[in-house]
């Protein structure tokens, strides 16, 4: 089992502690692009970083939403709908309290209850 991890930026600490207990439990994954400097932010740039996204999640079973308290920007709406195309299991860390994009979501699970994804992508 693979897992692809979106969520925005901004919630960097959220991503890189949930890669942590990933790691802990030997479940492979994948990262968003968290970094790169804004002087090479050009529309080619970005355009190319979607796409290398966009190829994690075919590559992936399952994607693995981070918003915490609920929030989820334009880019990671995108890719839960290319996500919901692909036939792709959606999990999110949290209800967004929106019906439309809750909806989309296949369960919910918190952080601290992360390392219970198992390979055979089953919680425990």
């Amino acid at each position: 089992m693979k897992i692809c991890i979106s969520g925005s930026t901004k919630f960097k600490d959220e991503i890189l502690k949930i890669s942590k207990i990933l790691n802990e439990n030997n479940i492979s994954h994948f990262l968003p692009i968290m970094e790169f400097p804004k002087e090479l932010e050009t529309a080619e740039m970005t355009t190319k970083y979607v796409f290398e996204h966009f190829k994690k999640m075919r590559d992936s079973e399952i994607i693995l939403v981070v918003n915490p308290n609920g929030y989820i920007g334009n880019s990671v709406k995108i890719e839960i709908g290319f996500a919901k195309g692909l036939g792709k299991r959606l999990i999110y860390i949290e209800k967004t309290n929106q019906p439309e994009l809750d909806c989309l979501a296949d369960e919910f699970i918190s952080i601290e209850n992360i390392y219970k994804l198992k390979p055979n992508g089953k919680l425990l």
